[in-house]
């Protein structure tokens, strides 16, 4: 594990590498036991996880299903209103319409399947994050149940760890909805 300037070797004290080059650096001949950081970052796993999975309805986690019938129906308005879009065209151009019905005909539907486009797009996003909130709380439930070894929780939740002068960590998270 790649810790700020450090590297975790399992049972060896951690070491900042930037002390050779800066004697003046603030990690300075400040050693961590790799322990002490695997710890410290489990219990913080599980806080968290504690926290996802104590909310009451998990809300932004367990968002009520998208509705996939409704992006159904989207896509077939779409290929609908494209394929009349398409003949409007064809009709301008066999002389069927003119150019002013033409172009009022195209401004329409176009805009009906740029409504329609955006919606569709708001649906995808919302079961994009339904997916990715659905994942954090699997792996919530994971790192408490401990059903996933305690290396591979963090590489799945943890993006970096830093270590400061005082014993301070700070984590970032992999998963901007894990830090609640």
């Amino acid at each position: 594990m790649t810790v700020n300037n450090f590297v975790i070797l399992l049972g060896y004290p951690v070491s900042c590498m930037k002390t050779h080059a800066d004697k003046t650096a603030a990690c300075h001949k400040m050693k961590v036991s790799s322990d002490e950081v695997e710890n410290a970052v489990m219990t913080t796993i599980k806080k968290q996880a504690e926290a996802i999975l104590a909310c009451d309805d998990l809300a932004g986690f367990r968002k009520t299903s998208t509705d996939e019938r409704q992006m159904e129906v989207y896509a077939q308005q779409l290929s609908r209103l494209s394929e009349q879009r398409q003949r409007c065209y064809e009709r301008f151009l066999a002389n069927e319409v003119d150019r002013d019905t033409f172009h009022a005909q195209k401004a329409k539907l176009t805009g009906q399947i740029d409504r329609l486009t955006n919606q569709l797009a708001v649906l995808k996003q919302a079961q994009r994050e339904k997916s990715a909130n659905e994942k954090v709380a699997a792996l919530a439930d994971e790192a408490l149940n401990e059903t996933a070894t305690p290396k591979d929780i963090v590489n799945a939740l943890v993006e970096k760890v830093f270590i400061f002068p005082n014993n301070h960590i700070e984590i970032r998270w992999k998963f901007a909805n894990f830090a609640i």
